[in-house]
């Protein structure tokens, strides 16, 4: 039988120091560097106890040969704080702070005499003396009050929270957290307002408040979070493994509660470490895994063992006790109980009434049921009286069990009914939305009641089989949805794959329009060489357009290749070109410096247009002395190409409208080819732009403005 008792322990709050603020005192150069020493062993304490242990013994025998009281006061607060840290057995973290405190005292030191009163409420709750440990810690909190600190006043009022935990007093609990979030909230202190935050939403839950509990949490992880805080966020992982588990879903529960370990382990935080073992344990339990719940369960054991926390070790050695009635050794399972009985009492606290409900599961295993009951009436009584539910509910589930088993059936009816009523309300279901608790009152003889027991009982049976065929129905609605996504999403992949096949033919068609056009007016100029005489010229240009068609074949196969080739290429078709120029023209290739033309490449063919368009309709049509510029820079990502040419102008190349023709359609592929690659490489920069140069109203060429995509050969 899973008990919700075991949620209850699942994630209950070990007490953990917290920073409080250290008060800098008036400095002169003698105290100015004890100051700074006591300083650095209070804010080390937690962190490294042993060199904070170190600095704080100099800072005090600094202090006492220069008759520096506060100072010795200081240093004796520091090393009672790392005394503390270290969970030492002795007393030498109570003797510090009570040294510490009466020199406060003495010079009326309200911030000092808070501090010292708020390591001391630590020192006897470590000893289970929780009776003194409210003392100092009202102490501490009205000397906050008084010297005005505000986070002293907020971790007064945790602690004073944790001890109402204690005494099952969970409302007093609430109200103490309440107005630490409070005071932190009207000064914005983040980390002790998470602090808090997180310590209230332990207080609904164990008051089965789900519903307020997770919204506390995760408000807690925001904060932390928003401070970076990595220590809280692991707590933060705790409480949403808590969820999970409230939630049965053990293997979140697991990977969450993991987490919280690591981290704990990282810091070297042996309360985290030890709370965390106990909450993997109560996974395990509850997926039936007994062996490795009791490996967690005896770890943490140790932990609390060295620690030397008695209420901690009474804790687990409870846990131990149910895990080992799951394996069915209610023998040892006895002795654990017993003895985690014995602790809680020897260290003055009263049982919890979890201790009774394990006993009675016991003793019922034992068939000793008169003194079952009497545990589990015990339970029963205390979980009314301190306003338990789940207390509540596990005691009348047990003690349905147990007199159903002895013969007492109407008792038996009774206890189940009220068990059922208390489940609906902290249900599953509640721990997402409230509901009304429904009062169910039955007025039948001795013999209806006992056939009505039964009908309950087959009832129990039927609604588990329905709650298990809706989870198995919800499960095929959402592996059905999954499937209907999955196949639209493979359409849709299917469709743009086969979109952009589409779009590379048509590039690749594109450029295969362009490459005859050029070659065709190569070889014309050639033609016209031969007819005139001029061998020597036409030999040169056969040459250089052989060279110039291999490097069409060669870089036409190519989506990109590198910037030198593409340049190689423009020499020498510019080169060709000259060839055919009576008057001839000059040109000249720039490329930026933090450009490396063997490292980048760039589509191919995409300038050759343009220099055509400048030779054949800019400078052929009768400008002397002729120039083309190209330029290749850097800008914000994408190489800009310019080609400039002073050429007639686009005004006046118009009058020959059939070349005119083929310059409209060179210019319309290579848009076409730009806004390609401006469509599959995503590159909004990608560009195409003509810009007409004039001085006054005369043409005086034409400039054209590519913004070209690139890529790196080598990273």
């Amino acid at each position: 039988m899973a008990s919700v008792t075991a949620l209850i322990l699942l994630l209950s709050q070990f007490l953990v120091p917290v920073d409080v603020t250290f008060v800098s005192h008036q400095e002169d150069p003698d105290t100015a560097l004890i100051n700074s020493r006591s300083r650095e062993a209070y804010t080390q304490a937690r962190k490294n106890p042993d060199m904070a242990i170190i600095v704080a013994h100099q800072s005090l025998s600094a202090s006492r040969a220069m008759g520096y009281r506060i100072g010795m006061a200081d240093a004796s607060l520091a090393l009672g704080m790392a005394y503390l840290a270290k969970y030492n057995k002795g007393d030498s973290a109570r003797w510090y702070n009570e040294q510490a405190l009466s020199i406060y005292e003495e010079e009326k030191d309200y911030s000092g005499m808070a501090r010292a009163c708020y390591g001391l409420a630590y020192v006897y709750s470590f000893k289970s003396d929780l009776v003194t440990s409210e003392k100092f810690s009202t102490l501490a909190l009205n000397h906050f009050e008084e010297a005005g600190d505000h986070r002293g006043m907020v971790n007064s009022l945790n602690i004073l929270s944790y001890l109402a935990r204690q005494r099952q007093d969970l409302e007093s609990a609430r109200n103490f957290l309440e107005k630490a979030i409070a005071t932190a909230s009207e000064v914005n202190d983040t980390l002790p307002l998470a602090d808090a935050t997180n310590n209230l939403g332990n207080i609904y839950k164990e008051m089965a408040l789900f519903s307020q509990a997770i919204d506390k949490y995760f408000e807690a992880l925001r904060l932390w979070e928003l401070k970076g805080d990595s220590a809280g966020m692991s707590v933060a992982y705790g409480s949403i493994g808590l969820a999970y588990f409230y939630q049965k879903d053990y293997d979140k529960a697991l990977e969450y509660s993991r987490k919280h370990l690591m981290l704990s382990e990282k810091r070297g935080d042996l309360w985290e470490v030890s709370k965390m073992c106990n909450n993997i344990a109560q996974i395990f339990n509850s997926r039936n895994i007994y062996d490795s719940a009791l490996v967690y369960q005896r770890r943490s054991l140790s932990l609390n063992r060295e620690m030397n926390t008695p209420a901690g070790e009474a804790s687990i050695t409870h846990n131990i006790s149910s895990t080992m009635l799951q394996l069915g050794q209610p023998d040892s399972a006895l002795w654990y109980i017993r003895r985690a009985m014995h602790l809680v009492s020897g260290a003055g606290m009263s049982i919890p009434p979890e201790y009774y409900i394990t006993l009675g599961n016991i003793l019922q295993t034992q068939h000793q049921y008169p003194q079952a009951a009497e545990s589990a009436l015990k339970a029963y009584s205390l979980g009314r009286e301190k306003d338990l539910p789940l207390v509540v509910s596990d005691a009348s589930l047990l003690l349905s069990d147990i007199y159903s088993k002895s013969g007492h059936n109407e008792k038996a009816y009774r206890y189940l009914s009220e068990h059922m009523q208390l489940k609906d309300s902290i249900s599953n279901d509640e721990f997402l939305k409230q509901v009304t608790r429904m009062e169910i009152q039955y007025d039948f003889d001795k013999k209806q009641k006992e056939a009505e027991y039964v009908q309950l009982q087959e009832k129990m049976v039927r609604d588990n089989k329905i709650r298990q065929q809706r989870s198995y129905m919800q499960w095929l609605i959402v592996l059905l949805v999954l499937v209907a996504v999955i196949s639209l999403l493979y359409l849709r992949h299917t469709r743009l794959r086969a979109k952009y096949a589409s779009i590379d033919l048509e590039q690749r068609l594109l450029r295969a329009q362009m490459n005859p056009h050029f070659i065709f007016n190569s070889l014309c100029a050639i033609q016209d060489l031969i007819l005139a005489g001029k061998p020597q010229r036409a030999n040169a240009f056969l040459t250089k357009i052989a060279r110039l068609m291999r490097n069409i074949l060669e870089n036409s196969r190519e989506e990109f290749i590198s910037l030198d080739k593409e340049i190689e290429t423009l020499k020498l078709y510019l080169d060709v070109q000259q060839l055919r120029f009576e008057d001839g023209f000059v040109y000249d290739i720039t490329v930026d410096q933090d450009i490396d033309p063997e490292n980048y490449s760039v589509p191919p063919m995409l300038a050759q247009p343009c220099v055509e368009n400048s030779i054949e309709h800019g400078l052929l049509p009768g400008r002397k002395n002729g120039c083309i510029m190209l330029a290749y820079t850097l800008r914000d990502g994408v190489i800009m190409l310019e080609v400039t040419d002073n050429g007639v102008g686009r005004k006046m190349a118009a009058g020959e409208q059939p070349k005119m023709n083929k310059e409209s359609i060179s210019t319309k592929l290579t848009q076409k080819r730009l806004e390609h690659f401006r469509k599959t490489m995503k590159e909004k920069r990608i560009s195409y732009e003509i810009i007409d140069l004039y001085e006054g109203n005369d043409a005086t060429g034409t400039k054209v403005v590519m913004m070209l995509p690139y890529k790196k050969i080598y990273a």
